[in-house]
């Protein structure tokens, strides 16, 4: 198992023991399948004197899998207990899952719920929901909470019927 360093930390850690990858829960509130993923991100890197530089993000989800052993690539979480870690790296992410939940469509953007840790901080808050706007959400909205509450909630509320959900699990 390979060490790789932190671009954003400047530290070594081992992915898969110090910081597992989320699983997240993606679905349509409108009677959509739900579709579980892990948050891993394959990355192209270059390494000089100690360090990684992320040249271009390869593929995420299960997917980023297949580049465990390629070389000069790195497979990390860009989401540590829920909460983000490499920013661009969760941008990326997000957009593929995306994709995945609305192959074909590219208008209107839509509306993406992500789910929140209840100990989140304000620019953590901050952190993903301009990550969801980046990654092409018209709107991004933040809950606490179970999945199956906020189609609930989802089911009353007509600017919500639409939305697409990432419920990010620890």
């Amino acid at each position: 198992m390979e060490l790789i360093e932190s671009v954003e930390r400047g530290l070594l850690e081992d992915w898969t023991l110090a910081f597992p990858p989320a699983q997240v829960a993606l679905c349509a509130l409108e009677g959509g399948d739900v579709i579980r993923e892990t948050s891993l991100v394959a990355a192209k890197v270059s390494r000089k004197k100690n360090t990684c530089v992320v040249q271009t993000y390869l593929a995420a989800g299960a997917a980023a899998r297949e580049y465990t052993d390629a070389p000069d690539t790195v497979v990390f979480s860009p989401l540590r207990q829920g909460q983000v870690a490499s920013y661009d790296a969760v941008v990326f992410l997000l957009r593929s899952f995306l994709c995945r939940l609305r192959p074909g469509f590219r208008l209107p953007k839509p509306v993406l719920c992500l789910r929140i840790q209840e100990q989140a901080t304000e620019v953590e808050r901050i952190a993903l929901v301009d990550a969801g706007i980046q990654a092409g959400a018209g709107k991004v909205l933040l809950y606490q909470g179970s999945l199956s509450a906020l189609r609930e909630a989802a089911a009353g509320r007509r600017d919500l019927r639409r939305a697409l959900a990432c419920h990010i699990e620890i």
